[in-house]
């Protein structure tokens, strides 16, 4: 007998809706609907359409009750981190959402660290310092006496407030909970000593509570609290065996690259790396670093469209391929590639001030860009593999972004690892085992991972390491230049 799940996967450039069928073992997609996600300037702030999600959600719940009826199990949400919503006392959004890329919390960690020590700080949340993380969103709105912070009643992560217009039940599920720095991953509650140190407002958050979690029903049908954090559900859909030791990387806009521990790990060390302990489904930790991902190349196809040049992404590809290797160096995570931009004319800059020459034709841009992803990759992970005490022998990356087989080949040379792509849709597909496990037809994340080898192995790829030795000298080179 089969049974229909419904997965909303909301990236930070595009959402959609997805019908997950389990039957006979493996776990089969149904795309429902795509639709458009990002920023939206008014007035010089960076805002997110809540609405516009809302209503492509419910065409998307249409278009799966159309198809599949009564027969659908339940539903779930999840999303990218850190933003969130303020209701009144009435249960009303008192504006939108502000998006995480707006300039409102520059300057906030030095308000922070006047008020708490930055290893206070970490000791408590145990999570990696980034300036678009609540935290710091929420100090930006204390000092600004913004009138939303001051009057709201509760604040609701992104993923809980779209679950919240759906069900009418506020929860704070606990991945996406555990992105804001609000969170301590040791007594699994809020910071609360932390934040009332900080002068920020406790009285906001709502209930915590675990992936898996039945929240409500929408017209009938359960709606499930899921790993809320996209990140979450992407490491939960890494289809690593038993006993088998890999590193993760969820590809997309962001590059996330860890691995999965059973508690977190909290030292000097995890601190002067910028390492980050995030909450995973079934009581694990996503130990890992977030990086800058294919948000580079977002930004410079979006820039040269706007100048005539309709490059594809498969075009980009082979003008990189095309271009001489190791030219130019750059870290890709340097805040200056963070906001929307003119990012050829931001890489050129990096080039520049960092002593080198500048970049001309587009495919050495290109190069430059791929190459500073693979080879932050392969910096982060000798520090990762340091930092936990593991050998990781394979880096396994899921999420759209395994399907750029060149930066997938640069990744395997940059590490000297073996890289094992795929499934590709891993948001959606960990957004339905959590699902699954909520409703009883399966037993355990081992379970569902080995569904997930059973039913996408068709879409994995293997990338051996190549010229091992050039891109050696190439990040020693790098690490001179960009850390």
């Amino acid at each position: 007998m089969a049974r229909h799940y419904v997965a909303v996967d909301l990236g930070a450039s595009s959402g959609r809706t997805i019908v997950g069928t389990f039957k006979n073992g493996k776990l089969t997609l149904k795309e429902m609907n795509r639709f458009w996600n990002g920023p939206t300037e008014i007035n010089g702030r960076l805002f997110w359409d809540f609405v516009h999600l809302f209503r492509n959600i419910l065409d998307g719940l249409v278009l799966a009750r159309k198809e599949f009826g009564d027969d659908l199990v339940s539903m779930g949400i999840d999303t990218w981190g850190v933003d969130f919503g303020l209701f009144d006392a009435d249960g009303k959004l008192l504006g939108n959402p502000v998006n995480y890329r707006d300039s409102r919390t520059a300057g906030m960690f030095e308000k922070v660290f006047e008020r708490a020590p930055k290893e206070e700080v970490f000791a408590q949340t145990g999570i990696q310092f980034m300036e678009l993380n609540s935290l710091y969103q929420f100090m930006a709105m204390s000092l600004e006496n913004s009138v939303q912070y001051k009057t709201a009643d509760k604040m609701l992560f992104s993923p809980d407030l779209l679950s919240y217009w759906l069900t009418g039940k506020m929860v704070a599920e606990r991945t996406i909970a555990s992105t804001s720095q609000f969170y301590n991953p040791v007594t699994k509650d809020w910071a609360y000593d932390l934040l009332k140190k900080l002068g920020i407002r406790t009285d906001l958050f709502a209930q915590l509570v675990d992936p898996g979690t039945v929240v409500g029903d929408t017209t009938g049908l359960p709606v499930v609290a899921v790993g809320g954090h996209d990140t979450a559900c992407a490491f939960a859909a890494v289809p690593v065996a038993e006993g088998e030791h890999c590193a993760f990387l969820s590809s997309g806009t962001w590059s996330l690259l860890g691995t999965e521990l059973p508690g977190p790990v909290i030292n000097d060390d995890v601190l002067a790396a910028n390492f980050t302990n995030e909450v995973g489904v079934c009581d694990t930790i996503r130990f890992l670093k977030n990086l800058s991902g294919l948000w580079m190349m977002q930004e410079l196809r979006r820039v040269w469209a706007e100048q005539g040049f309709d490059y594809t992404w498969e075009d980009m590809a082979e003008m990189a391929l095309l271009s001489e290797p190791f030219q130019f160096f750059i870290n890709p995570s340097d805040d200056l590639f963070v906001a929307p931009g003119d990012m050829p004319a931001r890489i050129q800059e990096a080039c520049e001030r960092t002593g080198q020459k500048r970049p001309q034709e587009h495919g050495q841009i290109l190069r430059t860009a791929y190459e500073g992803l693979a080879l932050l990759y392969a910096d982060t992970y000798d520090t990762l593999e340091a930092l936990t005490g593991r050998q990781l022998d394979t880096l396994r990356i899921v999420g759209g972004g395994c399907q750029n087989k060149t930066l997938s080949q640069f990744a395997a040379d940059a590490t000297g690892r073996k890289v094992i792509t795929g499934p590709i849709e891993a948001t959606a597909i960990g957004n339905l085992i959590t699902q699954m496990l909520a409703m009883g037809d399966i037993q355990s994340l081992s379970e569902g991972r080995e569904i997930i080898r059973n039913s996408f192995a068709g879409e994995m790829n293997i990338f051996e390491p190549q010229d091992s030795e050039s891109w050696k000298d190439a990040l020693a080179k790098w690490r001179t230049i960009c850390r």
